[in-house]
């Protein structure tokens, strides 16, 4: 699992970049229940993870694609501006696409983030709150396919959990090695 306590010193424009071209196709909110002292309050994200853009000598390029779950902790000021249009009901809906994720840190005793997801698709869509930080966890390994996303029968929607120092290292070499592996991909 990654979180941002591993993340203390990533760049805020490492994050850009680190769920560029990732599908959203699950959005819940976790929240505890006062009454038992329990204030959780979470945005869990379901995502199509690219853990690596491969993009060796041909033309072509393929995608090391994983699913994950990308939970955002202590979520307030939520605002979601996804806008599909109006297609009198002829267009159905589809998963949304991350075109970045940018973070700016808010002037507390502790720390806390203003997010925004910023998305491809639907154009000008995009979700802002501010949060303590992050986690992503993911419940399958890589698989290595041609598009960025996996087909929609094979999201996996059992955890992986990281049970040895291997695990947690691959996780971690994972999700760093993304935002490396896309600079080199890039297109013109």
């Amino acid at each position: 699992m990654v979180s941002d306590a591993e993340d203390d010193g990533t760049r805020d424009d490492d994050l850009v970049w680190r769920w560029h071209d990732n599908l959203i196709y699950g959005i819940r909110f976790d929240i505890g229940d006062p009454e038992k002292q329990d204030w959780r309050s979470d945005l869990v994200l379901d995502i199509d993870f690219i853990v690596e853009w491969l993009c060796e000598g041909s033309e072509e390029a393929r995608f090391r694609v994983a699913p994950a779950t990308l939970t955002f902790h202590d979520v307030a000021d939520l605002q979601l501006s996804i806008d599909h249009g109006d297609s009198e009901g002829q267009t159905v809906m589809s998963e949304l696409s991350i075109d970045r994720v940018t973070r700016e840190r808010l002037v507390r005793p502790f720390k806390f983030w203003r997010w925004t997801i910023c998305l491809n698709s639907p154009p000008a869509g995009r979700i802002a709150f501010s949060a303590s930080g992050y986690s992503q966890m993911l419940r399958a390994d890589p698989r290595l396919v041609s598009e960025q996303r996996l087909p929609r029968g094979e999201r996996s929607w059992g955890r992986k959990l990281l049970s040895s120092p291997r695990d947690e290292t691959f996780a971690i070499f994972w999700s760093t090695h993304a935002e490396r592996s896309f600079q080199s991909c890039r297109i013109s």
